[in-house]
């Protein structure tokens, strides 16, 4: 591992040597438990880790704000980490997020209580929480006897902010609700649009910031999984599924996410059978100078895949018919979030 230093040394040198060490326990996330598994229990266990994504500006009006989008492509480490702070209840996780070359210097830092939602059981709510001094509680998931010192006094509830979050299979979709999220740059005519897809193998956000009067969109940023030395693309997968084996009873089953460098999503079918779809590039078996795009659905309980599919690697489509079941997956358009086909 090569860590570059661009300002204090010995600083970064201490933080980097700890984060080093969480990140060899905890960068992947736990594996997603059974399909009866609570939503919010299941996202506290999803979500911890250190990611490790790359940031692109999307589009950029001159009026935009500049400190999520200094350049084109910025790289970013995002550490999410539990943290026991009984009077926010039992599922309370801390999130840092900066460059990551330069760990000292915090863009975004909060606190997040995840809860149930009551009307849909596949729903939880994460309310955000600010910090009125952000620097006293740096690095907060590594001290539990710092966690136990915070009062409510020291923290903003950002409703408005507060992400709600759909479980997909064994990822996670959550989005800001409303225009009430502001953009934190002293602009009140700018509202702020917020995604996220969490899950094992995938980890992406989308920040957009509209202007109130007119709707129009004065910045687009999106990151995503960090693949070195690979140019991944980001790839959704909608799965629809018929009970009685018809095509014609097909409906809406999954909408999962996975990239195309061996990106993998799992999710159970109505009959209580799990699957994973796999998505990569390999060489074609029987012509080695070309590349293929290939999709395998997987059971993971049979020695062998149930299906796959290839198409050429610059392909907008792929997908899987079954009859029963069918996938369909495309390159994820950043402006729109919908499937480009």
């Amino acid at each position: 591992m090569v860590i570059r230093f661009t300002r204090a040394g010995f600083a970064h040198l201490a933080f980097a040597l700890v984060l080093v060490c969480f990140s060899a326990l905890v960068s992947r996330p736990a594996r997603a438990g059974s399909d009866g598994e609570g939503a919010a229990d299941l996202l506290l266990k999803v979500w911890p880790g250190v990611r490790d994504s790359r940031e692109q500006v999307i589009e950029m009006e001159p009026e935009a704000p500049a400190a999520f989008a200094n350049e084109e492509e910025q790289r970013v480490r995002t550490v999410v980490m539990p943290v026991q702070v009984s009077w926010l209840g039992s599922r309370v996780l801390y999130l840092e997020e900066f460059l990551h070359d330069d760990p000292t210097n915090m863009r975004r830092q909060v606190l997040l209580t995840l809860s149930p939602d009551a009307k849909d059981p596949r729903r939880v709510r994460a309310a955000l929480y600010t910090f009125r001094e952000p620097e006293k509680w740096r690095q907060l998931g590594f001290s539990p006897a710092r966690a136990a010192m915070l009062r409510q006094s020291d923290l903003e509830h950002a409703p408005g902010c507060d992400l709600l979050f759909v479980r997909e299979g064994e990822q996670f979709r959550g989005s800001t609700v409303g225009r009430s999220c502001r953009s934190g740059s002293g602009e009140a005519r700018l509202h702020v649009e917020y995604r996220v897809v969490i899950g094992e193998d995938v980890y992406w956000y989308r920040r957009r910031l509209i202007r109130d009067g007119d709707d129009a969109l004065v910045q687009e940023v999106m990151g995503y999984n960090w693949f070195q030395p690979y140019d991944a693309r980001l790839f959704t997968c909608r799965v629809d599924w018929s009970a009685t084996g018809k095509p014609a009873d097909l409906h809406r089953l999954a909408r999962v996410d996975l990239h195309d460098q061996g990106g993998r999503a799992r999710f159970t079918a109505p009959d209580g059978r799990q699957f994973e779809l796999t998505l990569h590039s390999e060489d074609w078996a029987f012509a080695a100078e070309r590349d293929a795009l290939i999709l395998v659905l997987s059971d993971p309980s049979l020695p062998h895949p149930v299906a796959s599919a290839w198409a050429g690697l610059e392909a907008r489509q792929i997908g899987i018919d079954l009859g029963w079941m069918q996938v369909r997956c495309g390159p994820l358009a950043p402006e729109t979030d919908e499937l480009a086909f």
